[in-house]
């Protein structure tokens, strides 16, 4: 039996867990895999007190210090939780099942889908959510981004630095992302914008071979070939699993006050799977460190 289970090991649910193991709380991360959304950056430069930082570098940094702690980190994908009689939960993962007093919901956003055909056939066949973990298998090959936001904007600049040619895609006249990063990405010669544009349609059997794309304005399609599809077209939150255990937002989005208590008592939630306009590593720390105070404070007052 844990004090806490925080699921999710994004900077969220490593914030959390430093903040449980300095309470003395038996503590125990779950997570698919460790980082979360952070590690699809490259590099952070808005973190206080760093003025730059590689992002698997602070994903290694976070989670080594929630291990010298003496936190568990499990990697499993967790598909039930049950309340048992005396308060405490009961955890279903597809490895094995947990029993913990608290819990803390930290798994933060899931990457959208275009919904095309083959889009999920040829993932990890030339289709990708994340450039900064599968750039590098495609250095001197053609690939392509989808999205106007700063994470596309960010994908394309890195992949300028190691594909052969970028082709940076984006349904509306205008990017939506930082000036700074469009300007970067439009100062870039291996990177070709593709504004107001379409992908429709996915083609490749056994691996990506090209993508059809369509321009809104004067409905041309023409075909690009690439060996890279890297979709960055924003995330949502995962959390129909847990619709009769907490209360969710129309988004899907766990309803949490500013303690982070939800509508099950026991349960906290924090960070990028809340409601909240901006999501944001800092943002999610601090909300992680809160979610796991506020567990704390919630065990001394049923002691």
């Amino acid at each position: 039996m844990y004090d806490i289970i925080i699921i999710g090991a994004g900077p969220t649910g490593l914030t959390a867990a430093i903040y449980a193991a300095r309470r003395m709380m038996k503590t125990l991360v779950i997570s698919k895999n460790i980082g979360g959304q952070m590690v699809w950056a490259s590099e952070i430069a808005n973190y206080p007190g760093v003025k730059t930082i590689g992002a698997i570098e602070l994903v290694q940094n976070m989670s080594q210090q929630v291990k010298d702690f003496g936190v568990g980190i499990k990697i499993d994908e967790v598909k039930k939780i049950d309340k048992n009689t005396d308060g405490s939960f009961k955890i279903d993962g597809k490895k094995q099942s947990y029993l913990t007093k608290t819990i803390v919901l930290a798994m933060g956003l899931a990457p959208k889908q275009l919904g095309l055909a083959r889009e999920n056939q040829l993932v990890g066949k030339g289709i990708s959510y994340c450039a900064n973990c599968d750039g590098p298998l495609f250095k001197g090959k053609p690939v392509a981004v989808v999205g106007g936001g700063n994470a596309a904007l960010d994908a394309a600049e890195v992949l300028s630095k190691i594909a052969s040619q970028v082709y940076l895609i984006y349904h509306k006249p205008k990017f939506k992302g930082f000036e700074s990063l469009v300007a970067w990405v439009e100062a870039r010669k291996n990177i070709i914008i593709m504004l107001a544009s379409d992908v429709v349609e996915i083609i490749g059997e056994q691996k990506l071979e090209r993508l059809k794309i369509e321009n809104k304005i004067d409905r041309t399609v023409k075909e690009i070939k690439v060996d890279g599809f890297f979709i960055e077209i924003g995330h949502m939150p995962k959390t129909e699993w847990l619709a009769d255990l907490v209360e969710r937002d129309g988004k899907g989005q766990i309803n949490a006050d500013l303690s982070a208590k939800t509508s099950q008592a026991g349960v906290f939630a924090a960070g990028d799977v809340t409601p909240g306009e901006f999501k944001q590593i800092i943002i999610g720390c601090g909300q992680g460190a809160v979610a796991a105070l506020s567990a704390y404070k919630y065990l001394q007052e049923k002691k």
